[in-house]
């Protein structure tokens, strides 16, 4: 399954940019990593997913993840946007979130992908 993924997390001036990228670690198994000022952008393909993957799987979110997956799909981009908790992240878990819930900003998934049914069951499987 071919696809592209792009994670990228602000950075506030109190935070830690350290923190930032081990929070990004807990989750991802990323390719490239850019920091910017405003932010630390991480890439990747679909392995890179592995963890949130087995995470999903551990903790039995997967139809909150699939739901929440479906819901940020762009059909004409074919483009799949979702956003995790920094919070959460930083502490080892995943927390799928409708909006910007913490003023430190949201860890934001963008998954470029042809097929978006077939990611979602690979990701979603039960």
């Amino acid at each position: 399954m071919k696809c592209k993924i792009i994670i990228t997390a602000p950075i506030n001036p109190t935070e830690d940019l350290d923190k930032i990228i081990e929070a990004l670690s807990n989750i991802f198994d990323y390719d490239d990593i850019i920091i910017s000022e405003e932010s630390v952008t991480v890439t990747g393909n679909v392995s890179c997913l592995l963890p949130l993957k087995e995470f999903l799987e551990k903790r039995q979110i997967r139809d909150t993840a699939r739901m929440m997956i479906l819901k940020g799909w762009n059909e004409k981009s074919e483009t799949i946007n979702i956003k995790l908790s920094k919070q959460a992240a930083f502490a080892g878990f995943v927390n799928l979130v409708d909006d910007d819930l913490s003023p430190l900003g949201e860890i934001e998934v963008e998954i470029h992908t042809e097929d978006v049914e077939e990611f979602v069951d690979w990701l979603c499987a039960h």
